[in-house]
C-alpha cells in the first residue's frame, strides 16, 4: 500500500507545461476539478464575459452563456469580446465564440433564447451547472437565483458594474475547502511534542559533540530539538519543561549547544521553534468544529468531503492523533540528511494514510457506496492538507437583502470618512431600482438631465438603507455620493470590468477547485480612488453583523501557552537589553 501511495505522491507533483505556473497555485487535483467543472454566465455584459475569461484560459472544462440580447454599438465600446461586424446579432453566440477562440480545451455552448427568467421559471435547469454567475441583475433576479442555487447545492456570484464602482456577492449553501493556504500557517507537521520511533531512531545517529563545524551547522533542527528534549527528559525523571522558567532554561541549554550560536542558522532555526516541541498534535479547531458538523454522520451523504471528514473523525478518536501529512519545511541542512528525514516523514504519512483508508473503505461499505467514490488520490489529498480543511456557510442573500436587524450593530461598524459602506448601499440600490422600473438610474435621461430621476433614485437608497438599519437609522448617505451614482448610471467602463471580472475569475476559481478560502462575502471596488473594501454581511439574530476587512479591524488571537511563554521571552528579552543601555 505504501508503494501506491508513493507513486501517487509523485503523480501529484507532475505538471503539465500548457498548465505549468498555476498548476504551481492549486495542484493537479485542482486543475482536475476545473476541467470538469462547467460554468455559467447570465448575461454577456463586459463584467460577465472578463469573468469568463479569466476560467476559460486556466482551462474550465465548460461555459455556457445565456443572453437574449443582441450586440450593440455600446457593447462595441465596453466589450472585447464582440465585433462591429457583430451588431445585431445574438450575443450569447458572438461572445461564446470569441472566449472559445482563448483555449480549445474549453467548450463553448450559447443559449440566446435565455436569460434569467429562463431559470428562475424552471430551476431544473439550473442542474447541469456547478457554478453560475450572474453579470448586471435586478434585485428580484438575485433573490430568485440565490434560493434556486441554494436548493441545488449551487455556487452563485454575484458582479454588477456601475460606472466607476463594481460589485461582488458570493453564495454557497455551504462550501468546503480541503487546501485553504491560510497567510502564515506552516503546513509543515514534524510531531516533536510526541514523536514517533523511526524519527527518535534517525535523531539519535547523529553525534553533535563530536563533529566538525561544517556538519555541525547543517545538521536539522528537528534532530536539535529531539536531542535536547532526551537530554532534558533524563536530568527531569522523563517529563518535559512546563513552567516559562523551565522552557527558557532549555532553550538556553540549546544555544550552549551551538559551537558559534550567532553563526549557525540550524541551531537558530531550532531555538525559534522550541514551542513546537511543547505542542501537541491534537486536531485544529476548524478541523475538530468539521468533524463535529452533523454532515459527518449522514449517512445518506454522498459528498466526498464529509465521507473524508467521518474518515477522519474516526482515524482521530481511534489514534487520538490526525493523519501525518509527510510534509517538512525548508530548513538548514546538508542534502544527505534533509533527504533522509523528508523519507522518514513521507514513510510514515503513508502508514498514516493506509490506516485512514481502511477507515473510509468502512464508511463506504456502510453507505452503500462502491470502493471508487473515494480514489487513493482522493485520500492523499485529503491527509496531506488535513490541518486545513475548512467550512464555510454564507449568509443567505435573501437575509442580507430582505431582514430588518437591530440597526445598533451596523452602524457601530461603519467608520467615518474613509469607508466604502455608503457605495455598497448605492449597488444594492440601484440594482432595487432596476427591479422597480425595468432600467437602471438615469438610463434613459439625457446626459445633461440625469439628476432628473434624483429624488426617485434617494427614495429607493432610503428604502435599502431602512430594510438594513430599520426606520429608526441615523445613518446617512451624502447627496453627493448619490448624484454621482446617476451620473455612473448603467455605464460599463471596461477597465472596471475587467478588475471586477479579475476578482470574479478568482473567487470563482476557489469555490471550483476547493483550494484557498474564498471571500466571505461582499466586495464594493471604488475606482475612483482604487479602493476595494470586503464585507461579512452575516445576519446574527436579530442583528446584521457588518465587519469591514482592513488592518486596523483584525480579529484577536486566541492567546495560547505558547504564545504567552513568546510574549514573556519578548518582554524579558526586551527589558534586558534597556539593561544594557542603562
Amino acid at each position: 500500500i505504501n508503494a501506491e501511495y508513493m507513486g501517487l505522491y509523485s503523480y501529484l507533483m507532475a505538471t503539465d507545461d500548457k498548465y505549468d505556473r498555476q498548476l504551481r497555485l492549486w495542484g493537479a487535483q485542482g486543475q482536475r476539478q476545473l476541467a470538469t467543472s462547467h460554468v455559467l454566465l447570465i448575461n454577456a455584459f463586459p463584467t460577465g464575459t472578463e469573468a469568463l475569461k479569466n476560467l476559460i484560459l486556466p482551462g474550465v472544462g465548460k461555459f455556457t452563456i445565456a443572453d437574449k440580447g443582441l450586440v450593440t454599438p455600446r457593447d462595441c465600446g465596453n466589450n472585447f469580446f464582440v465585433t462591429e461586424g457583430s451588431i445585431g446579432k445574438p450575443r450569447a453566440e458572438i461572445t461564446t465564440a470569441l472566449l472559445a477562440e482563448l483555449n480549445p480545451d474549453s467548450q463553448g455552448k450559447a443559449l440566446p433564447d435565455a436569460d434569467a427568467s429562463t431559470f428562475i421559471k424552471d430551476p431544473s435547469k439550473i442542474a447541469p451547472y456547478d457554478l453560475i454567475i450572474g453579470s448586471d441583475l435586478a434585485e428580484s433576479e438575485i433573490l430568485a437565483l440565490a434560493d434556486i442555487c441554494s436548493k441545488f447545492g449551487k455556487s452563485f456570484i454575484v458582479a454588477s458594474a456601475f460606472g466607476l464602482l463594481g460589485y461582488a456577492r458570493i453564495y454557497k449553501p455551504i462550501h468546503t475547502v480541503i487546501e485553504s493556504k491560510p497567510t502564515g500557517v506552516v503546513e509543515a507537521d514534524l510531531r516533536l511534542y510526541k514523536p514517533f520511533p523511526e524519527l527518535l531512531a534517525f535523531a539519535s545517529c547523529f553525534d553533535l559533540a563530536h563533529m566538525d563545524s561544517k556538519k555541525h551547522s547543517h545538521v536539522p533542527f528537528p534532530v536539535i530539538l529531539l536531542q535536547a528534549q532526551e537530554l532534558w527528559k533524563k536530568a527531569h525523571d522523563g517529563k518535559l519543561p512546563n513552567s516559562f522558567k523551565e522552557k527558557e532554561e532549555f532553550t538556553n541549554m540549546i544555544k550552549k549547544q551551538s559551537l558559534d550560536f550567532g553563526k549557525e542558522d540550524n541551531f537558530q532555526e531550532a531555538v525559534r521553534n522550541v514551542p513546537i516541541c511543547f505542542t501537541s498534535s491534537s486536531i485544529k479547531e476548524e478541523a475538530k468544529n468539521i468533524i463535529d458538523d452533523p454532515h459527518c454522520d449522514e449517512k445518506e451523504n454522498k459528498d466526498k468531503f464529509w465521507i473524508l471528514a467521518a474518515g477522519l473523525k474516526r482515524f482521530y478518536l481511534k489514534y487520538k492523533e490526525t493523519p501525518l501529512n509527510g510534509k517538512i519545511p525548508d530548513i538548514t541542512a546538508d542534502t544527505e540528511s534533509y533527504l533522509a528525514m523528508q523519507k522518514i516523514y513521507e514513510t510514515k504519512a503513508h502508514e498514516h494514510w493506509a490506516l485512514f483508508e481502511k477507515e473510509i473503505v468502512d464508511i463506504l461499505k456502510e453507505r452503500g457506496l462502491p470502493s471508487a467514490h473515494i480514489t487513493k488520490e482522493d485520500i492523499a489529498h485529503f491527509c496531506s492538507n488535513n490541518a486545513t480543511i475548512m467550512c464555510i456557510k454564507f449568509n443567505e442573500i435573501s437575509n442580507e437583502y430582505l431582514k430588518k436587524p437591530n440597526p445598533e450593530t451596523l452602524e457601530s461598524e461603519i467608520p467615518d470618512g474613509e469607508s466604502l459602506i455608503s457605495w455598497y448601499f448605492l449597488a444594492r440600490a440601484s440594482m432595487r431600482y432596476h427591479q422597480k422600473y425595468a432600467f437602471w438610474p438615469a438610463e434613459k435621461a439625457p446626459h445633461d438631465k440625469y439628476l432628473a430621476e434624483f429624488d426617485a433614485y434617494k427614495a429607493i437608497v432610503l428604502s435599502v438603507i431602512k430594510d438594513a438599519l430599520g426606520s429608526e437609522t441615523k445613518f446617512v448617505i451624502d447627496d453627493k455620493h448619490i448624484k454621482e451614482m446617476l451620473r455612473y448610471s448603467n455605464a460599463k467602463i471596461h477597465t472596471i470590468c475587467s478588475i471586477l471580472g479579475g476578482v470574479v475569475g478568482q473567487e470563482a476559481i476557489k469555490l471550483i477547485t476547493q483550494i484557498f478560502s474564498p471571500m466571505n462575502n461582499t466586495m464594493i471596488y471604488e475606482g475612483a480612488a482604487s479602493k476595494i473594501g470586503v464585507f461579512n454581511l452575516q445576519l446574527s439574530q436579530p442583528m446584521l453583523l457588518i465587519i469591514i476587512l482592513s488592518e486596523k479591524q483584525k480579529k484577536k488571537k486566541k492567546t495560547t501557552p505558547d504564545d504567552a511563554y513568546q510574549k514573556q521571552k519578548q518582554k524579558k528579552n526586551s527589558q534586558n537589553d534597556k539593561n544594557k543601555k542603562n
